[in-house]
């Protein structure tokens, strides 16, 4: 299954990024662009069309990203448009179309990326923690935790149970 996400938040703004992983992903691009792929994890700029009249949504850069040298680790994509809620829905609409697309729920793709091994719970929780970050405190923390400072404490204590227990 291939998912997909406004990604940048809702509302209206200059830009919006809807990220797209999964088995469908190359297709997508294929479908929505017209063109081939843009080398690995160079901004592109693209036209975006309708994935069933070839009618221009809109244009944007396109970043691809694939697996498993990914954030979730697979076939990744992110369109970079224009933020109004007219073209993110046109793309989304679009893309929901393509067999095998669909939305992703709310934090899916950081769930991919832990159960494809990108990153250990600790960091996806502290992507959540970022993400929902409301001070200053809770910003540094959830750095904190994401940087792997929390993951090296825990392993030093496990290796001194480990340690302990032989």
């Amino acid at each position: 299954m291939t998912i997909y996400a406004l990604s940048s938040g809702p509302g209206i703004s200059g830009v919006a990024v809807i990220r797209v992983s999964g088995k469908e992903t190359i297709y997508v691009i294929k479908v929505l662009t017209g063109k081939g792929l843009p080398r690995p994890r160079v901004a592109t700029l693209r036209k975006i069309n309708n994935s069933n009249t070839s009618e221009l949504i809109d244009e944007g850069i396109i970043l691809w990203f694939p697996g498993p040298q990914s954030y979730t680790g697979e076939d990744m994509v992110e369109f970079h448009v224009h933020g109004s809620k007219a073209v993110v829905a046109a793309i989304q609409s679009s893309i929901s179309q393509i067999k095998d697309c669909r939305l992703a729920e709310p934090g899916e793709f950081t769930k991919l990326a832990f159960q494809n091994g990108k990153i250990n719970l600790l960091k996806a929780e502290s992507v959540a923690d970022l993400i929902s970050s409301e001070t200053e405190i809770q910003r540094k923390q959830a750095i904190k935790i994401m940087n792997g400072k929390s993951s090296n404490i825990f392993n030093k204590l496990r290796e001194k149970l480990l340690k302990i227990l032989s």
